[in-house]
């Protein structure tokens, strides 16, 4: 579906460079377009800097990774900030889409980020194609306009991944008359064509990355061509909201993008009192288990052996209370529960070299905000950061890694009916974490012990069956891809059906942008439009979620403070509340 709409010139001035014509609209606060772009050299760091916004969406707490997670069912807190306790809030409600929302940013910010990334990217295509030459003889342009474009399509895919609706922007777009937006079916489909042109502008060439491009990689052109092929399979794999969309993915060319892409991304993350942009608020207060982070009941009871949780599941929601767990044979679980006690260093990824969990026996979160948030059970996998010195982020940070490449994988081979190749995939870390393989027969439970103990076991379910394949390959993908790029947790429950009933599929186009095109105000999640059916077994498998999503009015733009001035406020002040 598509819709037209003639945005307000005032509007219209507030998107950097997406236009050269005159809006005759004067804001003294706007840089000076010709003079911006005058300099080769500012035109490359332009270009460069576009990719900081991928970094941003994917890393910063300034936007819906953390109440997103939080919807997940995988990481649990009852703080107001990044919008948890709200967002978080069982039964789930409408997503409070308003412009006068003292957490506004959830739906703002990646939607500014992507276009603000996406304007500079534009601005500094259009400048080489108007016959600016950045080096000797404009023996950089090649290098700067294949960056350029590979931005211009992630950034893309984000907005499709996140949001119902987009507008689709280049430097080809004329903003001085009407404009179209498209859904995020369009929107991907756009992306998806922009990373093949970016991957063959990218190999076309010959060139390196400076090192400080995508923070660390002084990559040559090929290992970025790799990168956007893995980003081919993220972007693809994570774009359906319900498992009946999921079903007609094109899983075998996402298998074979997953296999044959760069399969691991750790970029170098640096004392953010410098200003650097590379730091990621995911892996230092995503993952604090003394104020920020426990693991969710949902989550963690898969793995319990007591039925403790199973328990847990039967009592009424709002009288829920933390529960000490046993885990059995997954080494990723504390053998014991006692205090601060750490899991064994299972399977680490390239960055992730610490033990995956540990016990916590103080119960941090505010009772008052529903117990049922409560849990003792954190992740440790990214502690090193904490603990290293207060909220540091130096060192390697990752942000693609092969687990979650596998991830892809497993579930390809399982939709397109090849039980064993999943299975050998699922069993490379199942096995690595002590437990036995997985069944290749979808129908059979994975194995018991001596003890009668199985890991995972049907996630919602009261009974406390040993889950089968499927159920495994579900446990594996989200147990390793926590923290890795924000949202990854959500879209893999989405496409799944495995959210809470009611929990929001995607986020509404920013009340802001709304207001300022006179639009109606939207929004989703709640039981409403975009919102989660029942998961719990056994509709949990296959799937029961209603795949007729709502579409709504569109923006362009959000009309907020700088991100980057709230960022640097924040980070000085970030308390919880």
């Amino acid at each position: 579906m598509k819709r037209k709409l003639t945005l307000p010139a005032f509007a219209l001035a507030l998107v950097v460079g997406f236009s050269g014509c005159d809006l005759q609209v004067d804001n003294p606060n706007e840089p000076d377009r010709v003079r911006a772009l005058a300099g080769p050299d500012d035109v490359e760091t332009l270009i460069a800097s576009s990719y900081i916004k991928v970094w941003e969406i994917g890393h910063y707490w300034t936007n819906a990774n953390f109440a997103f997670n939080h919807m997940s069912s995988r990481h649990t807190a009852t703080w107001g900030n990044m919008g948890m306790n709200d967002l978080g809030r069982e039964p789930r409600e409408p997503l409070p889409n308003s412009p006068s929302y003292g957490s506004s940013y959830i739906f703002e910010g990646n939607w500014g980020d992507a276009y603000g990334g996406i304007s500079g990217a534009s601005d500094g295509i259009r400048a080489i194609d108007e016959g600016l030459e950045i080096g000797d003889g404009g023996e950089r342009n090649a290098r700067a306009r294949a960056f350029a474009v590979a931005s211009q399509a992630m950034l893309s895919c984000l907005l499709a991944l996140w949001y119902d609706q987009a507008f689709i922007v280049d430097e080809t777009t004329d903003l001085s008359g009407e404009l179209e937006t498209a859904d995020y079916n369009a929107v991907f489909a756009y992306a998806m064509n922009k990373l093949d042109e970016a991957e063959s502008a990218v190999r076309a060439a010959s060139f390196t990355l400076p090192d400080t491009w995508i923070n660390g990689n002084a990559w040559d052109n090929n290992q970025l061509a790799d990168y956007l092929v893995s980003w081919k399979a993220r972007c693809a794999a994570n774009m359906p909201r319900t498992d009946a969309d999921a079903a007609g993915a094109n899983w075998s060319q996402i298998i074979a993008n997953a296999q044959n892409g760069m399969r691991d991304l750790v970029v170098i993350g640096e004392d953010r009192s410098s200003g650097t942009p590379w730091w990621s608020g995911i892996k230092i207060f995503m993952q604090e288990n003394n104020t920020w982070h426990r693991m969710h009941m949902d989550w963690v009871g898969m793995a319990d052996q007591s039925g403790e949780y199973q328990d847990w599941l039967s009592t009424p929601t709002e009288q829920r209370t933390a529960r000490r767990l046993t885990f059995g044979d997954d080494k990723r679980f504390p053998a014991a529960n006692e205090n601060g006690l750490l899991s064994e260093i299972v399977s680490p990824t390239v960055a992730s070299t610490g033990p995956r969990s540990r016990y916590n026996a103080t119960i941090i979160f505010r009772p008052e905000r529903g117990t049922y948030r409560q849990s003792h059970y954190g992740d440790a996998r990214f502690e090193h950061y904490t603990l290293s010195c207060s909220r540091c982020e130096f060192g390697t940070m990752e942000s693609m890694t092969s687990q979650e490449m596998d991830a892809y994988v497993a579930e390809g081979h399982y939709r397109m009916g090849n039980f064993a190749g999943a299975a050998e995939v699922v069993n490379k870390t199942r096995m690595e974490a002590g437990l036995p393989p997985a069944p290749s027969n979808p129908t059979d439970a994975v194995p018991s012990n001596g003890a009668g103990e199985c890991t995972p076991r049907k996630r919602y379910d009261v009974q406390g069956r040993c889950g089968n394949l499927r159920d495994a390959m579900w446990w594996e993908h989200f147990e390793n891809v926590f923290n890795v790029f924000g949202g990854l947790e959500h879209w893999h429950g989405r496409r799944n059906n495995l959210l809470p009933a009611g929990t929001a599929l995607q986020l509404p186009m920013p009340a802001a942008d709304l207001e300022v095109l006179q639009r109606d105000i939207y929004t989703f999640g709640g039981g409403e439009a975009s919102s989660a059916g029942n998961p719990i077994p056994p509709s949990v498998v296959p799937g029961s979620l209603d795949s007729a999503l709502e579409r709504a009015a569109y923006a362009l733009e959000r009309l907020q403070r700088s991100l980057a001035a709230a960022r640097g406020e924040a980070n000085a002040d970030l308390v919880v509340r």
